[in-house]
Protein backbone atom coordinates (compact mmCIF):
# COMPACT_ATOMS: atom_id res chain seq x y z
CA UNK A 1 0.00 0.00 0.00
CA UNK A 2 1.30 3.68 -1.01
CA UNK A 3 2.11 5.66 1.95
CA UNK A 4 0.18 8.93 2.26
CA UNK A 5 1.80 12.03 1.97
CA UNK A 6 2.47 14.01 4.96
CA UNK A 7 -0.64 16.41 4.47
CA UNK A 8 -2.78 14.21 4.68
CA UNK A 9 -0.70 11.54 7.31
CA UNK A 10 -1.59 14.52 9.97
CA UNK A 11 -5.39 15.30 9.25
CA UNK A 12 -5.78 11.29 9.34
CA UNK A 13 -3.50 11.70 13.08
CA UNK A 14 -5.68 14.43 14.34
CA UNK A 15 -8.99 12.62 12.93
CA UNK A 16 -8.05 9.35 14.91
CA UNK A 17 -6.82 11.38 18.32
CA UNK A 18 -10.34 12.95 17.83
CA UNK A 19 -12.28 9.52 17.34
CA UNK A 20 -12.84 8.13 21.58
CA UNK A 21 -14.36 11.47 21.88
CA UNK A 22 -16.65 11.48 19.33
CA UNK A 23 -17.30 7.57 20.13
CA UNK A 24 -18.13 8.75 23.57
CA UNK A 25 -20.44 11.68 22.82
CA UNK A 26 -22.21 9.29 20.10
CA UNK A 27 -22.49 6.95 22.98
CA UNK A 28 -24.04 8.94 25.45
CA UNK A 29 -25.75 10.80 22.75
CA UNK A 30 -27.69 7.37 22.04
CA UNK A 31 -28.16 6.28 25.52
CA UNK A 32 -29.98 9.67 26.07
CA UNK A 33 -32.08 8.89 23.50
CA UNK A 34 -33.07 5.21 24.87
CA UNK A 35 -33.39 7.03 28.12
CA UNK A 36 -35.59 9.30 27.14
CA UNK A 37 -37.81 6.40 25.11
CA UNK A 38 -36.54 8.16 21.69
CA UNK A 39 -38.02 6.79 18.18
CA UNK A 40 -36.14 5.58 15.72
CA UNK A 41 -35.12 8.17 12.74
CA UNK A 42 -37.75 7.65 10.02
CA UNK A 43 -35.68 5.73 7.14
CA UNK A 44 -33.17 4.34 9.10
CA UNK A 45 -32.33 0.13 8.53
CA UNK A 46 -34.10 -1.61 11.36
CA UNK A 47 -31.28 -3.96 13.49
CA UNK A 48 -30.90 -7.37 12.01
CA UNK A 49 -32.47 -10.29 14.50
CA UNK A 50 -29.89 -12.68 15.10
CA UNK A 51 -30.31 -16.29 13.11
CA UNK A 52 -31.16 -19.08 15.77
CA UNK A 53 -29.62 -22.06 15.39
CA UNK A 54 -29.00 -23.42 18.25
CA UNK A 55 -30.20 -22.65 22.00
CA UNK A 56 -28.14 -24.11 25.15
CA UNK A 57 -30.64 -24.84 27.76
CA UNK A 58 -29.24 -24.55 31.04
CA UNK A 59 -31.05 -27.36 34.09
CA UNK A 60 -31.06 -28.57 36.84
CA UNK A 61 -34.48 -30.60 37.24
CA UNK A 62 -32.71 -33.79 36.80
CA UNK A 63 -34.88 -37.16 37.75
CA UNK A 64 -32.58 -39.92 38.01
CA UNK A 65 -35.36 -42.41 38.44
CA UNK A 66 -37.04 -41.08 35.38
CA UNK A 67 -36.72 -42.13 31.98
CA UNK A 68 -36.97 -40.15 28.50
CA UNK A 69 -37.71 -36.48 28.84
CA UNK A 70 -38.57 -36.45 31.55
CA UNK A 71 -35.10 -36.78 33.06
CA UNK A 72 -34.88 -33.37 32.65
CA UNK A 73 -37.93 -32.70 33.67
CA UNK A 74 -39.50 -29.32 32.71
CA UNK A 75 -36.41 -28.76 30.15
CA UNK A 76 -36.84 -32.04 28.53
CA UNK A 77 -40.19 -30.92 28.33
CA UNK A 78 -39.81 -28.38 26.55
CA UNK A 79 -37.05 -28.75 24.42
CA UNK A 80 -39.16 -32.10 23.13
CA UNK A 81 -41.56 -29.56 21.91
CA UNK A 82 -39.73 -26.82 20.45
CA UNK A 83 -37.50 -29.22 18.32
CA UNK A 84 -41.17 -30.15 16.79
CA UNK A 85 -42.40 -26.77 16.47
CA UNK A 86 -38.61 -24.69 15.43
CA UNK A 87 -37.50 -26.68 13.00
CA UNK A 88 -33.81 -25.82 11.93
CA UNK A 89 -32.66 -25.01 15.36
CA UNK A 90 -30.98 -27.38 17.50
CA UNK A 91 -31.16 -27.94 21.48
CA UNK A 92 -29.16 -29.22 23.61
CA UNK A 93 -29.34 -29.55 27.57
CA UNK A 94 -26.37 -28.88 29.98
CA UNK A 95 -26.71 -29.32 33.84
CA UNK A 96 -25.85 -26.35 35.73
CA UNK A 97 -27.47 -25.04 39.38
CA UNK A 98 -29.96 -22.25 39.94
CA UNK A 99 -27.16 -19.66 40.82
CA UNK A 100 -24.50 -21.28 38.27
CA UNK A 101 -27.07 -20.26 35.49
CA UNK A 102 -27.92 -17.27 36.73
CA UNK A 103 -24.91 -15.84 36.55
CA UNK A 104 -24.61 -16.92 32.94
CA UNK A 105 -27.69 -15.10 31.63
CA UNK A 106 -27.08 -12.81 33.81
CA UNK A 107 -23.37 -12.32 32.13
CA UNK A 108 -25.20 -12.19 28.62
CA UNK A 109 -23.99 -15.96 27.52
CA UNK A 110 -26.31 -17.36 24.59
CA UNK A 111 -28.28 -19.78 27.17
CA UNK A 112 -31.85 -20.05 28.51
CA UNK A 113 -33.41 -21.31 31.42
CA UNK A 114 -37.03 -23.05 31.80
CA UNK A 115 -38.87 -22.72 35.03
CA UNK A 116 -37.23 -20.14 36.32
CA UNK A 117 -38.97 -17.43 38.71
CA UNK A 118 -39.90 -14.20 37.14
CA UNK A 119 -38.97 -11.60 39.24
CA UNK A 120 -38.80 -7.73 38.40
CA UNK A 121 -34.84 -7.59 39.64
CA UNK A 122 -34.55 -10.73 37.39
CA UNK A 123 -35.88 -8.72 34.68
CA UNK A 124 -33.15 -5.92 34.28
CA UNK A 125 -31.04 -8.41 32.89
CA UNK A 126 -33.62 -11.43 31.58
CA UNK A 127 -36.01 -11.32 28.83
CA UNK A 128 -39.37 -13.64 29.99
CA UNK A 129 -42.13 -15.48 28.68
CA UNK A 130 -44.80 -16.90 31.10
CA UNK A 131 -44.81 -20.77 31.10
CA UNK A 132 -45.84 -21.82 34.34
CA UNK A 133 -48.42 -20.49 37.14
CA UNK A 134 -47.81 -22.97 40.04
CA UNK A 135 -48.51 -23.00 44.10
CA UNK A 136 -46.23 -21.57 45.89
CA UNK A 137 -43.61 -23.46 47.59
CA UNK A 138 -44.21 -25.63 50.67
CA UNK A 139 -42.34 -26.62 53.86
CA UNK A 140 -40.73 -30.13 53.02
CA UNK A 141 -39.92 -31.81 56.27
CA UNK A 142 -40.03 -35.34 58.01
CA UNK A 143 -43.40 -36.51 59.25
CA UNK A 144 -42.13 -37.21 62.59
CA UNK A 145 -40.66 -33.37 62.99
CA UNK A 146 -44.08 -31.76 61.95
CA UNK A 147 -45.39 -31.51 65.90
CA UNK A 148 -42.63 -29.44 66.29
CA UNK A 149 -42.95 -27.15 63.66
CA UNK A 150 -44.62 -23.58 64.39
CA UNK A 151 -47.83 -23.03 63.00
CA UNK A 152 -51.34 -21.24 63.26
CA UNK A 153 -54.37 -22.53 63.45
CA UNK A 154 -54.78 -23.61 60.36
CA UNK A 155 -51.75 -25.68 60.42
CA UNK A 156 -49.32 -23.25 58.17
CA UNK A 157 -45.76 -23.26 59.06
CA UNK A 158 -44.95 -19.51 60.68
CA UNK A 159 -41.62 -19.30 58.79
CA UNK A 160 -40.23 -16.54 60.30
CA UNK A 161 -40.30 -18.40 63.66
CA UNK A 162 -39.33 -21.77 62.45
CA UNK A 163 -36.22 -19.74 60.88
CA UNK A 164 -35.14 -18.51 64.39
CA UNK A 165 -34.95 -21.51 66.21
CA UNK A 166 -31.49 -22.67 66.36
CA UNK A 167 -32.63 -26.28 67.26
CA UNK A 168 -34.11 -27.06 63.61
CA UNK A 169 -31.84 -27.22 60.65
CA UNK A 170 -32.91 -25.70 57.39
CA UNK A 171 -31.55 -26.77 54.38
CA UNK A 172 -32.06 -24.04 51.37
CA UNK A 173 -30.72 -23.74 47.42
CA UNK A 174 -28.04 -20.44 47.01
CA UNK A 175 -29.31 -18.26 44.62
CA UNK A 176 -32.49 -19.83 44.35
CA UNK A 177 -35.65 -17.89 43.83
CA UNK A 178 -38.60 -19.08 45.96
CA UNK A 179 -41.06 -16.09 45.19
CA UNK A 180 -40.86 -12.37 46.90
CA UNK A 181 -42.65 -13.23 49.78
CA UNK A 182 -40.56 -16.33 50.59
CA UNK A 183 -37.49 -14.74 49.67
CA UNK A 184 -38.29 -11.76 51.76
CA UNK A 185 -39.16 -13.95 54.70
CA UNK A 186 -35.67 -15.97 54.56
CA UNK A 187 -33.44 -13.37 53.84
CA UNK A 188 -34.55 -11.64 57.18
CA UNK A 189 -33.73 -14.23 59.51
CA UNK A 190 -31.78 -13.75 62.34
CA UNK A 191 -27.60 -14.29 61.61
CA UNK A 192 -27.80 -17.17 64.00
CA UNK A 193 -30.21 -19.08 62.18
CA UNK A 194 -29.67 -22.65 61.48
CA UNK A 195 -30.12 -22.58 57.89
CA UNK A 196 -27.61 -23.94 55.19
CA UNK A 197 -26.89 -22.49 51.53
CA UNK A 198 -26.44 -25.38 49.07
CA UNK A 199 -26.01 -25.18 45.17
CA UNK A 200 -26.55 -29.11 44.30
CA UNK A 201 -26.25 -29.49 40.25
CA UNK A 202 -29.70 -31.01 40.52
CA UNK A 203 -32.69 -29.24 41.43
CA UNK A 204 -33.27 -29.72 44.50
CA UNK A 205 -33.18 -33.76 45.50
CA UNK A 206 -30.38 -34.12 47.31
CA UNK A 207 -31.49 -31.41 49.63
CA UNK A 208 -34.63 -33.76 50.25
CA UNK A 209 -32.47 -36.80 50.75
CA UNK A 210 -30.57 -34.60 53.28
CA UNK A 211 -33.90 -34.16 55.29
CA UNK A 212 -35.13 -38.05 54.75
CA UNK A 213 -31.32 -38.97 55.87
CA UNK A 214 -32.05 -36.63 58.93
CA UNK A 215 -28.78 -34.71 58.20
CA UNK A 216 -31.77 -31.52 57.83
CA UNK A 217 -35.07 -30.98 59.51
CA UNK A 218 -36.69 -29.28 56.72
CA UNK A 219 -36.42 -27.55 53.16
CA UNK A 220 -38.74 -25.44 51.15
CA UNK A 221 -39.64 -26.82 47.76
CA UNK A 222 -42.45 -26.96 45.55
CA UNK A 223 -45.03 -30.27 45.74
CA UNK A 224 -43.49 -31.56 42.32
CA UNK A 225 -40.01 -31.94 44.10
CA UNK A 226 -41.21 -34.58 46.00
CA UNK A 227 -42.89 -36.07 42.58
CA UNK A 228 -39.39 -36.15 41.14
CA UNK A 229 -37.71 -37.20 44.28
CA UNK A 230 -39.40 -40.62 44.39
CA UNK A 231 -42.40 -39.24 46.71
CA UNK A 232 -40.47 -40.58 50.05
CA UNK A 233 -42.82 -42.07 52.51
CA UNK A 234 -41.04 -40.32 55.30
CA UNK A 235 -41.04 -36.95 53.52
CA UNK A 236 -44.54 -34.37 54.07
CA UNK A 237 -44.85 -30.87 52.20
CA UNK A 238 -46.66 -28.29 54.55
CA UNK A 239 -48.35 -24.90 54.04
CA UNK A 240 -46.44 -21.82 54.74
CA UNK A 241 -48.09 -18.77 55.55
CA UNK A 242 -47.77 -15.72 53.94
CA UNK A 243 -46.15 -17.90 51.19
CA UNK A 244 -47.16 -15.65 48.63
CA UNK A 245 -49.39 -16.16 45.86
CA UNK A 246 -49.32 -18.33 42.62
CA UNK A 247 -45.74 -18.23 41.56
CA UNK A 248 -45.08 -16.87 38.19
CA UNK A 249 -42.33 -18.58 36.35
CA UNK A 250 -41.24 -19.04 32.92
CA UNK A 251 -38.55 -19.56 30.49
CA UNK A 252 -35.44 -16.87 30.34
CA UNK A 253 -33.26 -15.70 28.08
CA UNK A 254 -30.59 -13.02 28.51
CA UNK A 255 -31.49 -9.46 27.39
CA UNK A 256 -29.34 -9.24 24.66
CA UNK A 257 -30.21 -9.07 20.87
CA UNK A 258 -29.50 -12.73 20.56
CA UNK A 259 -31.96 -13.47 23.60
CA UNK A 260 -34.43 -11.62 22.27
CA UNK A 261 -34.88 -13.25 18.90
CA UNK A 262 -34.43 -16.56 20.92
CA UNK A 263 -37.09 -15.67 23.15
CA UNK A 264 -39.40 -14.21 20.65
CA UNK A 265 -38.94 -17.39 18.67
CA UNK A 266 -40.00 -19.54 22.02
CA UNK A 267 -42.70 -17.10 22.63
CA UNK A 268 -44.20 -18.15 18.50
CA UNK A 269 -44.12 -21.74 19.68
CA UNK A 270 -45.93 -21.36 22.52
CA UNK A 271 -48.44 -18.51 22.13
CA UNK A 272 -51.10 -20.79 20.26
CA UNK A 273 -53.51 -23.49 21.75
CA UNK A 274 -51.75 -26.20 21.40
CA UNK A 275 -48.80 -24.42 23.05
CA UNK A 276 -50.90 -23.85 26.03
CA UNK A 277 -52.76 -26.93 25.75
CA UNK A 278 -48.59 -28.67 26.33
CA UNK A 279 -47.83 -26.37 29.03
CA UNK A 280 -50.97 -27.24 31.54
CA UNK A 281 -50.54 -30.79 30.42
CA UNK A 282 -46.97 -30.68 31.94
CA UNK A 283 -47.68 -28.89 34.95
CA UNK A 284 -50.99 -30.98 35.89
CA UNK A 285 -49.56 -34.09 36.05
CA UNK A 286 -47.23 -32.98 39.19
CA UNK A 287 -50.38 -31.28 40.93
CA UNK A 288 -52.65 -33.14 43.48
CA UNK A 289 -56.35 -33.96 43.25
CA UNK A 290 -56.99 -31.22 45.89
CA UNK A 291 -54.36 -28.29 44.36
CA UNK A 292 -55.94 -28.46 41.07
CA UNK A 293 -59.81 -28.16 42.22
CA UNK A 294 -57.91 -25.07 44.55
CA UNK A 295 -56.51 -23.10 41.80
CA UNK A 296 -58.86 -24.30 38.90
CA UNK A 297 -60.29 -21.10 37.60
CA UNK A 298 -56.78 -19.63 38.09
CA UNK A 299 -55.13 -21.52 35.78
CA UNK A 300 -58.28 -21.72 33.43
CA UNK A 301 -57.40 -17.85 32.92
CA UNK A 302 -53.40 -18.44 32.89
CA UNK A 303 -53.63 -21.00 30.23
CA UNK A 304 -56.05 -19.17 27.80
CA UNK A 305 -53.37 -16.00 28.02
CA UNK A 306 -51.13 -18.20 27.22
CA UNK A 307 -52.36 -19.63 24.17
CA UNK A 308 -51.95 -16.20 22.81
CA UNK A 309 -48.49 -14.42 21.74
CA UNK A 310 -47.35 -12.78 24.36
CA UNK A 311 -46.22 -8.73 23.85
CA UNK A 312 -42.17 -9.26 24.35
CA UNK A 313 -40.63 -5.12 24.40
CA UNK A 314 -36.69 -5.06 23.74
Amino acid sequence: MLSPVTFFSSIRLRLTALLPTTILLLTATGAHAQAAGATPVPGAAAPVAPAITKITWLASDHAPQMTGSDASGVTGRVTTYLEKQWPGVRHEIVFANAKRSWQMIESGEEVCRANMVRTPEREKFAYFINTQLTPPPGLIVRRDRVKRLPRNAAGEVLLPKLLADPSLRGALIDGRSYGPALDAQIAARPAGSAVSLYSPKDFGARLLQMVSLERADYSVDLDMALVMAGNPAELVAVPIHDAGDLVMAGIACPRTPWGLAAIRGIDKAYGRPEGAANLRQGLMRWLTPETKAHYAARFDAFYRERAKPSRIDP
